[in-house]
């Protein structure tokens, strides 16, 4: 029987069509959990109801999902947990994103969440100024930006009248590229546990920073952190999707690989034939 040639056509939609597939139909793929997300999930998992957790940084697209699938299974964690958390972006798209993740996460009120604007999420404008824009923030927040993203003053919303300057701060997730910003202002000065949701390009120039500061900064790992935090907190979402598409769309390129060198090998002996 011989196999008949794929066009590259045939090819690219076949791929296009298991993408579709594995993206909208959880297959559930195995994967290695990581002891490092499963301590990132325990410590949020530990913190008191009501501790107050920062989410912020700079340099990141106002649509991330890369970083998104972690921080999102995260903030349904920490919405269970009855956690409050405040968005502080440091980078003109960060405001973008900040929305983009408590939107998708679903927990304020308007999306069926618990969460209540004021009381239990707040978020803030971008703040500029870079390196001097942390420090004024850790050292006295109301004074470094005075209103919300909306214009509410500081002062009128509730949990801001509780958040003053760092000692109010109990964690801080970052899902933003310049991660170094955060060890050195919020964890090295301040003593404030760190948690960074890279994206896989950015892991490996950070993991020195889990060295220098153990049991103080911890990371995930792209996609598959994400995944692995969804499995954590049960809600498959981006990160399961995605580690789906990779695993199935491996064996789909190993088989296009063999009917590539067994169509190869059928015209070699057509040619023999041929030339005999």
């Amino acid at each position: 029987m011989k196999i008949p040639e794929l066009s590259s056509r045939t090819i690219w939609a076949v791929v296009m069509i298991v993408y579709i597939v594995t993206c909208t139909i959880p297959i559930g793929a195995s994967f290695e959990m990581s002891d490092i997300t499963i301590e990132i999930y325990e410590f949020i998992d530990d913190l008191p109801e009501g501790s107050v957790v920062f989410i912020g940084g700079s340099a990141v697209f106002a649509f991330d999902l890369e970083s998104s699938a972690s921080l999102i299974a995260c903030l349904k964690q920490m919405e269970r947990k009855n956690l409050r958390i405040v968005c502080a972006p440091f980078g003109v798209e960060a405001v973008q994103f900040h929305k983009y993740c408590i939107d998708a996460s679903g927990v304020m009120e308007s999306r069926g969440g618990t969460w209540v604007y004021g009381v239990d999420y707040v978020q803030l404008p971008y703040m500029p100024g870079g390196a001097a824009a942390y420090v004024a923030l850790m050292d006295d927040i109301h004074t470094a930006v005075a209103t919300d993203v909306a214009g509410t003053p500081l002062n009128d919303l509730p949990l801001m009248q509780e958040v003053l300057n760092h000692e109010d701060i109990d964690a801080w997730i970052c899902p933003h590229w310049a991660f170094d910003m955060i060890v050195r202002y919020v964890v090295a000065e301040r003593d404030i546990p760190g948690i960074y949701f890279a994206q896989a390009a950015a892991y490996a120039n950070y993991v020195p920073y889990m060295m220098a500061y153990p049991g103080m900064v911890w990371m995930t790992n792209g996609f598959l952190g994400g995944a692995q935090y969804e499995k954590l907190e049960g809600v498959p979402g981006l990160g399961t999707a995605v580690v789906d598409s990779y695993a199935i769309m491996s064996v789909v390129y190993v088989g296009f690989i063999i009917l590539g060198n067994i169509t190869m090998y059928q015209n070699r002996d057509e040619e023999e034939e041929i030339i005999q």
